[in-house]
């Protein structure tokens, strides 16, 4: 018989998922009865009380989804099983709401009982990944044992969600403010985990359940994140974020839930000053430095209400200059040059045109140009790649017209000859091709892809 109504039960389960909760028990049913003027509706009395509260749930064919037939042979099939007490796998949609006219329960599953999902009697409620809604069992992500039992505060319930897949360990604790956790909403303090059972975040939050006091997050090891206050529902005061190492990475204020404007220092994990910004609402607005672990000023550059705008300078550790860049709208504009430490151009790159990179330059240690290349305005290859070694020999040729090779293509050896020359047309090569070629440009360092930017 057991067999017979779990068969029903698994084609049962092929229905579309439902968007309400769900909610899962062991129970025995020790009575059975017609529902009077239901047309066909039964209520079945409990040995135990369901996840609603109470010992009566009803069940008709319209709430366990079969027809009439496979209905009848359902109800037929659970008398032995009521007779010999028989543990059955129970499936609630959801509680009925308070003063509905539906008083009872309704059953939306039932079948027989496997060991690992009987495993005790508790009736659990399945929610979703938020915790803010419903789930049937087999797309749940988190669960709480029902009926809720009664708060430390009068008129709260305690809740206690725990993990599904995790082997169990809670998620959150806290209480709300009526028996089904859906109906209601979190008031007081709460607590939220991580899956391993760690200490994710506290919430301070008044008896209206409206946060109150202070906010707290952690790393799994324990180790502090975050910490800030929160007045009348919204943020107020201070608020610190922290490294794993327990080093402070920034302090900010907020005044009425909005980042309140000013100078604003960010430390790195041993504690020493990484950058420093002015804040205008929400958004950096003028110089941003970054600082070595020394304190000598990495970079600095403009921004306009979070962008990047004006000159952007790099510094090397002893304070000479690495790169000097302009910005206007986030994006490079003009020339950009890199150095050597020792004060020579390593390379210079010029945008023009709506920000396309159209022409770059790589010098050797000694000054000597070993890369040119240039680009149209549609930011494709244009007019001759050349290279050369760090003696100021050729080493590279390429003809381009719009991105594509069109001309010769020479690669020379150190001593001057030629290692390899093709000629092409509309990136095809014509005629009889010597040697290797590939579109490549070099670096005094070696062979490495030349990469526009934008």
């Amino acid at each position: 018989m057991a067999r017979l109504v779990k068969h029903v039960l698994g084609a049962m389960l092929l229905l579309p998922v439902l968007a309400q909760a769900e909610i899962v028990q062991r129970q025995v049913v020790s009575a059975i009865q017609a529902e009077p003027g239901k047309g066909g509706g039964v209520v079945l009395t409990l040995a135990g009380d369901s996840g609603c509260g109470g010992r009566q749930v009803r069940m008709d064919a319209r709430s366990v989804g079969l027809d009439a037939a496979q209905y009848a042979a359902m109800k037929q099939q659970l008398a032995p099983l009521i007779r010999e007490a028989t543990p059955l796998l129970m499936r609630i949609r959801s509680c009925p709401a308070p003063g509905a006219a539906l008083a009872m329960p309704e059953v939306s599953k039932l079948g027989g009982c496997e060991p690992q999902a009987c495993a005790d009697g508790k009736a659990r409620l399945y929610l979703n990944h938020n915790l803010s809604r419903g789930e049937v069992k087999e797309h749940a992500r988190y669960a709480l044992v029902v009926p809720l039992p009664p708060g430390k505060t009068p008129g709260t319930w305690q809740v206690e969600i725990y993990h599904v897949r995790e082997g169990e360990p809670k998620r959150l604790t806290g209480q709300v403010d009526a028996p089904d956790y859906l109906r209601g909403k979190l008031v007081g303090n709460y607590s939220m985990y991580y899956p391993h059972g760690q200490l994710e975040m506290q919430v301070e939050q008044d008896g209206r359940g409206v946060q109150e006091g202070m906010q707290t997050r952690y790393y799994p090891d324990g180790q502090i994140s975050m910490r800030g206050t929160w007045r009348n529902g919204v943020q107020e005061g201070e608020e610190q974020t922290y490294h794993q190492s327990g080093k402070l990475i920034e302090s900010r204020t907020y005044r009425n839930g909005a980042r309140a404007d000013g100078v604003v220092e960010t430390f790195d994990e041993n504690g020493k000053l990484r950058t420093r910004m002015t804040r205008v609402k929400g958004e950096t607005d003028g110089e941003l430095l970054l600082f070595y672990p020394d304190g000598t000023v990495e970079s600095r550059s403009q921004h306009d209400n979070g962008i990047m705008t004006g000159p952007s300078i790099g510094y090397f550790p002893d304070g000479t200059v690495q790169r000097t860049a302009n910005y206007v709208d986030g994006k490079p504009v003009g020339e950009s040059v890199e150095y050597y430490p020792d004060g020579k151009v390593a390379s210079k790159r010029t945008h023009i045109d709506h920000f396309v990179l159209r022409s770059e330059q790589r010098f050797s240690r000694t000054g000597v140009l070993i890369v040119h290349k240039l680009w149209n305005a549609g930011g494709r290859e244009e007019g001759a790649l050349r290279s050369w070694y760090a003696d100021g020999k050729p080493r590279q040729l390429i003809e381009y017209v719009d991105g594509e090779r069109q001309g010769w293509t020479r690669h020379w050896r150190e001593d001057g000859s030629v290692e390899s020359e093709c000629r092409y047309v509309a990136d095809e090569p014509q005629g009889e091709c010597t040697g290797a070629s590939a579109k490549m440009s070099y670096t005094e360092d070696g062979i490495e892809p030349l990469k526009p930017e934008s």
